[in-house]
């Protein structure tokens, strides 16, 4: 009797913190069956109806009062939740932080072997976005187990379509989901970093990128009379080399960009000069003017190489993502709350700036927002984001939702920290 008498007394002068971590630690299995139930049943992006519909029932239980509310679809398929604090202060305003994730996956077939591998045959979550979905419910849950303490109120975004654009989160900004939200957090597992670390770079920090498809059209014949012909292969292989000369030498050594033809299609006999040839690709850069800097080149080489050499061309350049800019102050606050709670076995870095985009960018043209990158190694050996072997550590899961729990915990206590 009075071990159990110590134990109650012990809990009750536990930190709120304390008592968070200690929910959340409590949940490990779960968030491991909830990314495995997920991960056997990947859908494309928007496709997801099942998934939209696993993550809706999650959240039934809570449906006597301890969520705001629960709205979807928003945008096409996505899910938005609103917890409400429970802790005011006096004569403050309090304010309102949104969690973001995404569920769709990619039209990879598996390779992995593992028991819970991807029950159909057509896609994979093959860049984690299983894993953010367990990381965002069991967030919801953590928080809805502390509302009465926040000192604001929590937005959770379910998001579509991240992988496709036009992506999910122009839509569901459309349909409201950021009205009346100060702030957003996002984040994604990263297999390149150790389980553990957290990174996060401030200001730019994920490139924006176009996508273009060029036909460049000639006039088709035998190989043995190329002066009856106009070659478009000749044309479209002087444009693939001469487009390499935008960030090589029309921008600043210091200014990054990436020009990538990833598809390059004349289709014929290996002794017939086609009609036409099919160009495919992308742009990637770091800042909106770059990128229209970036069209406006592209779009003068290929009409002047086009015309050198007698072809046509028709284009499609479309600027799918701006890039994601993260809010300075925000991500200094990020560190201060690892290094706050270094017990968590966290540890805060500056990352490097990625190539790669992300649709997370147009809530950051709304409001202050913070994209970080959650450790997720596999010790088995790591294989990069969308192929067919990728996979993460799972024990990176729990991590994950603490620092997401804690630092709205923390964030919504603060006079929105100056952001």
């Amino acid at each position: 009797m009075k071990f159990q008498e110590s134990l109650k007394n012990n809990m009750e002068h536990k930190t709120e913190k304390e008592k968070l971590f200690e929910y959340i630690d409590s949940k490990k299995r779960e968030i491991v069956e909830i990314r495995r139930h997920l991960h056997m049943r990947p859908e494309l992006s928007f496709k997801e109806f099942e998934t939209a519909e696993y993550i809706c029932k999650f959240y039934e239980k809570y449906k006597n009062g301890e969520i705001e509310w629960l709205r979807h679809p928003v945008g096409q398929n996505g899910i938005a939740v609103k917890i409400k604090g429970g802790s005011k202060k006096a004569g403050k305003k309090s304010g309102t932080l949104a969690i973001r994730g995404d569920f769709d996956a990619l039209p990879v077939k598996e390779e992995t072997n593992l028991p819970y591998s991807s029950t159909n045959p057509e896609a994979m979550h093959a860049c984690g976005h299983d894993a953010h979905t367990a990381i965002l419910l069991e967030t919801a849950d953590a928080l809805i187990n502390i509302k009465k303490e926040l000192c604001g109120d929590v937005v959770i975004i379910h998001q579509y379509a991240e992988e496709t654009p036009p992506g999910g989160a122009k839509a569901m900004i459309e349909d409201g989901v950021l009205e009346n939200v100060d702030a957003i957090i996002g984040g994604h597992v990263w297999a390149q970093h150790e389980t553990g670390e957290i990174s996060a770079h401030p200001g730019m920090a994920m490139a924006g990128r176009a996508y273009f498809k060029a036909v460049i059209t000639g006039k088709g014949g035998h190989g043995s009379q190329p002066q009856e012909c106009i070659d478009p292969i000749l044309a479209a292989s002087h444009f693939v080399v001469a487009a390499q000369s935008i960030a090589s030498r029309n921008l600043s050594p210091l200014e990054p960009a990436v020009v990538t033809f990833g598809r390059f299609e004349g289709l014929g006999s290996f002794n017939v000069i086609p009609n036409s040839v099919v160009l495919e690709g992308d742009v990637r850069s770091c800042s909106e003017k770059t990128g229209k800097f970036i069209e406006k080149r592209f779009k003068e080489i290929l009409s002047g190489i086009s015309g050198a050499h007698g072809c046509s061309f028709e284009l499609s350049y479309n600027n799918d993502y701006p890039p994601v800019i993260n809010h300075g102050r925000f991500a200094e606050f990020a560190e201060e709350f690892v290094r706050g709670n270094l017990g968590l076995g966290l540890k805060m870095r500056q990352s490097e700036i990625t190539m790669g985009s992300e649709d997370f960018a147009y809530y950051q043209q709304k409001i202050p927002g913070l994209y970080v990158f959650f450790g997720a190694k596999p010790k088995s050996g790591f294989f990069p984001h969308h192929h067919p072997k990728f996979d993460i550590d799972e024990n990176c899961l729990i991590g994950c939702v603490k620092f997401f729990a804690g630092f709205a915990a923390d964030f919504l206590k603060g006079e929105k920290h100056g952001i």
